[in-house]
């Protein structure tokens, strides 16, 4: 049987421009002020990527992040840049843009993940953007943001029960008191943990707030919170300490990668190692040996994702 090129997992920032303003993000996540770029540039990048990539037998797999990607004018260009074959292109979204704007973009994406935040978003729109990607066939998951504030989070268990009641993937997401890195959540409530903990059929522990992050074992993600104690002894003490993997070596820069805002290549949103390159630039050095890593924590979803051995 032909050996199938192996996927890249690329993940892609636009920038900080966001129809949102949630209270809990960051303002260096949404404040505008990182325009998007002239779309012709983002696209000619894309192709690059996407043409380098097959040289050496591999498949990108993008994933657009932002802000809020939807928000970007030259989006279909780059879009069409990114072959003809959908893979596992990841669209990550608040969900907002129009049935219009889906109508014309869903082909480019096997999995659209939304992140439903109750300070802003419209659930009845939500639900037919739902509807239309299901009916498209795409994968879909959503993300119900859920803060500690009683008001907040029982806003967002309303949602999550009606959308968890009508079928829909949907699953509760606690948040850090920064958002995207740390250890510290925000400081939930008892009542707020058990509940969470009951949806996903686990006692609540207190120590499980140890675990924060996302990764991969026996071919399945597992997101934060997922993992108990008992699941983390069977796997033979591999996750510990806040997932310091000091002295392992790591495989971000070999089968995955990201991009920011300015093309910039790099292993992971760690910063370990050099820069790779510059997409816009058309200069990228892919396909790097393991690196040594040197932090005590991995902090971010997408770098977690990566493997890790001694």
């Amino acid at each position: 049987m032909e050996q199938q090129p192996k996927i890249n997992r690329i993940q892609w920032l636009f920038g900080n421009m966001c129809n949102y303003d949630c209270s809990y993000c960051p303002t260096i996540l949404h404040s505008n002020d990182s325009k998007f770029d002239d779309p012709d540039i983002i696209a000619n990048a894309v192709q690059y990527t996407v043409s380098s990539l097959r040289m050496l037998d591999r498949k990108p797999s993008f994933e657009f992040v932002g802000g809020e990607p939807t928000l970007n004018p030259g989006l279909l260009a780059i879009c069409q840049r990114m072959g003809n074959q959908k893979l596992s292109n990841k669209l990550t979204t608040n969900g907002s843009a129009s049935i219009e704007w889906w109508e014309e973009y869903y082909v480019y994406f096997s999995q659209v993940e939304i992140s439903y935040h109750t300070e802003f978003a419209n659930l009845e729109h939500i639900e037919k953007v739902i509807d239309f990607l299901i009916e498209k066939e795409l994968a879909v998951k959503v993300m119900v943001h859920c803060t500690h504030l009683d008001d907040q989070w029982n806003k967002a268990i309303h949602v999550y029960q009606i959308l968890k009641n009508k079928g829909y993937k949907t699953e509760l997401k606690l948040l850090f008191s920064n958002f995207t890195k740390g250890f510290q959540f925000y400081p939930y409530k008892t009542y707020q943990l058990k509940y969470y903990f009951e949806e996903k059929g686990q006692d609540w522990d207190p120590e499980q707030t140890m675990y924060t992050g996302n990764l991969k074992y026996d071919g399945h993600t597992h997101a934060r919170h997922d993992m108990n104690r008992e699941f983390v002894d069977k796997k033979d003490g591999r996750i510990k300490n806040n997932w310091n993997y000091k002295g392992w070596r790591c495989n971000a820069g070999v089968d995955q990668f990201i991009v920011d805002k300015r093309g910039n290549v790099r292993r992971g949103w760690c910063g370990q190692g050099e820069r790779l390159g510059n997409v816009l630039l058309r200069d990228v050095q892919w396909l790097q040996k393991a690196i040594k890593c040197d932090l005590d924590v991995c902090r971010n979803g997408f770098d977690q994702l990566a493997t890790k051995f001694k």
